[in-house]
């Protein structure tokens, strides 16, 4: 048979040897110290029990026969304690020894009965295979310990992690919160001058005519007209500011009702661009009025102003989606290139000059803001020349429809 070699590990093992005769202890010492582990002996059953109470051992070979204490009553008190339950015990005895004794060697928790004289390979091969388990096992315990360190090292920098992101979410809303009053507060307080000031021009312009030559009637214009694109931007700005302020209860809105105001209010523009806009079945959501009214009015806006030579045609609609409304306003105007689609929303993003159209660049950021804050999402679909229909979508509520049209 192949002598066994020795165990490729850093880490050593103890292996307790117990036997009353020296020259037994010798022997196993002869036979196991090639194994390159540390071979402990014990001449008692007692003196063994002690060596436990110390030590923690890969393996123990117990001889049977001993005075005080024989190795079945030694192996007996080993098995009784949590400590030593498992520690694989070896026991060796006289050749002569009945059957009977040697199944009580098993049910006092021996893994193996050797008789004397033993083969010193297979004794070894053994003793090598329990150490082999012995280092497994410890390799397995130390994996253990590492990974709750680790699990637990995860745990605590998770819990500090959340507590930076929610301890930097409220002082970003807290932020938010500043940058929005004094957006409004700047807002509201600048618009007062500025009517004054819009005011008084007009005054000038009406009155002083006829005393100013073409150029000085030009630049009073160029003056009046920035004023006036101030205070649209300045009136924008402050809706814009009030949306994350909204904090009144959500409430029913019947979108159609909304619309049909709304564009009572927008007669006037729409008879000057003798526009047709035709409104089907629009639902009632749960909502903030005065901001989905907002939406509507800068969607239908746009439909009015970026129209081609045709007169404006607009239709406004809405679907059942999946656990939503989604509403639309289509237009047959001028249409937006799809490399666009993301930019409109943005603030101040224009794809056109104020010459050519109107406006502070707001409008859309302002919808796009709204329907978030209602928890839905608004998109574009477009080709240029071909038109564009606007959607957006507010979570599902009951409610009611109705239908109608105005040109």
């Amino acid at each position: 048979m192949k002598q066994a070699t020795g165990l490729d590990t850093t880490q050593k093992v103890k292996i307790l040897m117990v036997d009353d005769e020296p020259k037994n202890l010798l022997a196993l010492d002869a036979v196991l110290g090639g194994l390159g582990q540390e071979l402990v002996k014990a001449h008692s059953g007692k003196e063994a029990l002690r060596c436990l109470m110390k030590e923690d051992f890969a393996v123990i070979l117990l001889d049977v026969q001993m005075p005080e204490m024989d190795g079945f009553e030694t192996a007996a008190l080993i098995r009784s304690r949590e400590k030593t339950r498992y520690t694989p015990i070896i026991f060796l005895t006289a050749v002569g020894k009945s059957e009977a004794e040697m199944f009580h060697g098993y049910e006092v928790g021996a893994v193996d009965y050797m008789l004397k004289p033993y083969v010193p390979d297979i004794l070894r091969y053994k003793v090598t295979v329990l150490v082999e388990l012995h280092q497994k096992n410890e390799q397995v315990r130390n994996l253990n310990v590492q990974l709750s360190e680790l699990n637990a090292s995860l745990e605590q920098r998770v819990r500090e992690r959340t507590a930076s992101l929610e301890q930097r979410s409220r002082e970003l809303a807290r932020s938010n919160q500043e940058l929005a009053q004094f957006a409004s507060v700047a807002s509201h307080d600048l618009q007062e001058p500025l009517r004054t000031l819009v005011t008084y021009l007009q005054l000038f312009t009406d009155g002083q005519k006829v005393q100013l030559d073409a150029q000085g009637q030009e630049y009073l214009d160029i003056v009046r007209d920035s004023a006036q694109r101030m205070r649209q931007l300045i009136t924008d700005l402050l809706a814009f500011s009030q949306v994350s302020s909204e904090d009144s209860p959500k409430q029913p809105v019947d979108c159609w009702a909304l619309v049909a105001r709304l564009l009572g209010q927008l007669k006037g523009l729409i008879d000057e661009r003798q526009a047709v806009i035709t409104v089907g079945a629009l639902p009632t959501v749960m909502g903030y009025p005065q901001l989905l009214s907002q939406v509507f009015q800068n969607l239908i806006g746009n439909a009015l102003k970026f129209y081609k030579d045709a007169p404006p045609k607009i239709e406004l609609g809405s679907k059942a989606g999946k656990g939503e409304k989604i509403f639309w306003v289509r237009d047959e105007g001028i249409g937006i290139s799809p490399e666009y689609f993301e930019m409109i929303f943005k603030l101040f993003r224009r794809l056109h000059t104020r010459d050519e159209y109107p406006g502070s660049g707001l409008g859309l950021s302002l919808c796009q803001k709204i329907v978030e804050k209602h928890g839905g999402r608004i998109w574009v679909e477009s080709k240029p020349g071909e038109g564009a229909t606007f959607y957006f979508s507010i979570p599902d509520s009951p409610g009611q429809t109705g239908a109608g049209e105005a040109s």
